[in-house]
């Protein structure tokens, strides 16, 4: 499980479901990247970045 994302998108106020959709992807997705089991791609993880106004990319993934 990716914490740092999951803590990170609800201290944003965020639920899964808007997270996905202003990411463009599916709910389900979104759910398995904050699981882990997927990974997605750099451009993903850039907007997450962005948008959770995350330092760094490290953080997220950890």
């Amino acid at each position: 499980m990716r914490k740092n994302l999951k803590d990170l998108r609800k201290k944003r106020g965020f639920s899964q479901k808007e997270l996905a959709e202003k990411l463009n992807i599916s709910e389900r997705q979104y759910q398995r990247l904050e699981a882990g089991t997927s990974d997605g791609s750099i451009a993903l993880w850039q907007n997450l970045k962005i948008i959770l106004q995350s330092e760094t990319l490290d953080y997220l993934l950890e």
